[in-house]
Formats: C-alpha cells, structure tokens, sequence
C-alpha cells in the first residue's frame, strides 16, 4: 500500500469509528433523582420527599405541578430583587441564585421555608422570597413532601 492510498480510505475509517461511538453500544439507566437534578430553577425531592413503602410517594404528576407553580412565581420574585437594590441591601448589578427548601405539607400549604444557599445576602430579598413562596396554594400531596428550587436573579 503506498501512502497515497492510505490517505485515501483514512477518512472513510475515522468517519465509520466516530459512527460507531455516536451509535453507541449499551445503554445508561436514567440517573436523575425524582423531580430533576437540582440545577438552576428545578425542584428536587428531598428525604420527606421520597416514598418509604412506595404507598404514599407523592406521583409525578404533582412534583411536576410544584415545579410549574415554583416556575410561575419567576417575575415575581424578580421584583423582589428589585426592593432589595431600591433599598440599597444590594448593588445596582447584583446577580446570583438563591435556593430555598420548602416542606409542603398534605394539604398543599408551604409549612417551612427556608433560604438553604444563597450568593446574594439580602435580608429583603430572603424574606420576600419565603413570602411569595408561603402564597403558593400546591396541590394536595399523599404526604409532607420536602424539596428544593433555586431563582437565578440579575438586576438591570
């Protein structure tokens, strides 16, 4: 074989190899803990959320609920940015994430929140946070259901 040649199928090779990667050959389970990863805006179950016997877990379909309605309350919360920089507990260019812990209890009323990490420290904004949250009529859950959400905040 001359070196010419192997220029000549050394792309058809490395394209077939990458074909064969990308098509990969087993499968990964799921990993995401119920109700999502945790990242920036998701709610993520956390020990009271998670079913013992499988008899009272909270479904799917109301996590995704909480998540919505934790969603929803977005603009609102930017608001609360907003007094906490009128108020000048933060600068005029403040930005960062706050995540809160909530415990919903059966009857879809928020019994505890909690401010659990914070990169902006206002007691306004923290405050008006765990009001809004408080608001929140969640739906009626089997149990207590504990989790966490995070609000990205960025002033103008």
């Amino acid at each position: 074989m001359t070196p010419g040649n192997a220029r000549s199928w050394l792309p058809a090779l490395a394209a077939g190899v990458l074909f064969g990667l990308g098509c990969g050959g087993g499968q990964r389970a799921d990993t995401t803990p119920p109700g999502g990863g945790g990242g920036d805006g998701e709610a993520q179950a956390g020990p009271a959320g998670q079913g013992g016997d499988g008899g009272d877990a909270v479904p799917p379909d109301k996590i995704d609920e909480i998540n919505r309605q934790l969603s929803r309350k977005r603009a609102v919360m930017s608001r609360c940015l907003s007094t906490a920089v009128d108020n000048k507990e933060l600068p005029k260019n403040a930005r960062g994430k706050v995540t809160v812990e909530i415990v919903i209890s059966p009857s879809g009323t928020a019994d505890s929140v909690k401010i659990v990490r914070a990169n902006l420290e206002s007691k306004i904004l923290d405050d008006c946070i765990i009001g809004h949250i408080k608001e929140i009529a969640f739906p009626q859950l089997p149990r207590p259901f504990e989790t966490s959400y995070t609000y990205g905040f960025e002033a103008m």
